[in-house]
C-alpha cells in the first residue's frame, strides 16, 4: 500500500492557482506553520521517468510564496527572484512535501528560503525574493 496523507495528519487542499496537473494537494499545520504536499504521478513525469524538475519549480514557487503572503499579512506578493538546487530526483508516486520559511522581512520585500522532500529526501532547496504587493 502506498502513502497515506491522512493517516499522517495531511488534509485536502484546494488551490485554483495551482495547474491542474498538481491537483493532489494537501497541507498540514505544523510548528514552525503550514507544510504543504502533493501527490505525485504519472502526468508530473518527465522523460527519464521522475517527476519533472518544472513541476518542482513550480511547486516550490507556489508554496514559499503562501509562506510570503502569510508574512505580509495575507496581502499579495509576487517572485521576484527564485533560486533552485536539485538535490536528487523525486520518485513518481512520491509524496512531495514542501516547508519555507521567512529569512528576512523589509517592509517591501520578503526573503525566504524553502525546501522540497520526498519519501524523506530532500530533493530541492530553494531560496527566493518576494515582493509585498500591497498593505491593507
Amino acid at each position: 500500500m502506498g502513502f497515506d496523507p491522512a493517516a499522517e495528519g495531511w488534509r485536502p487542499h484546494e488551490d485554483r492557482a495551482m495547474p491542474r496537473v498538481m491537483e493532489a494537494l494537501w497541507r498540514r499545520e505544523e510548528e514552525a506553520g503550514w507544510a504543504y504536499g502533493f501527490q505525485t504521478g504519472e502526468a508530473q513525469a518527465n522523460g527519464r521517468g521522475v517527476v519533472h524538475g518544472g513541476i518542482l519549480a513550480t511547486y516550490i514557487d507556489h508554496t514559499i510564496g503562501r509562506v510570503a503572503r502569510e508574512a505580509a499579512g495575507d496581502v499579495p506578493v509576487a517572485t521576484i527572484q527564485l533560486d533552485l538546487h536539485y538535490l536528487a530526483p523525486a520518485r513518481i508516486g512520491g509524496f512531495v512535501e514542501s516547508r519555507g520559511q521567512v529569512v528576512r522581512l523589509t517592509r517591501s520585500v520578503i526573503f525566504l528560503r524553502g525546501e522540497l522532500v520526498c519519501e524523506g529526501k530532500a530533493v530541492l532547496a530553494a531560496s527566493g525574493i518576494w515582493k509585498i504587493l500591497g498593505r491593507p
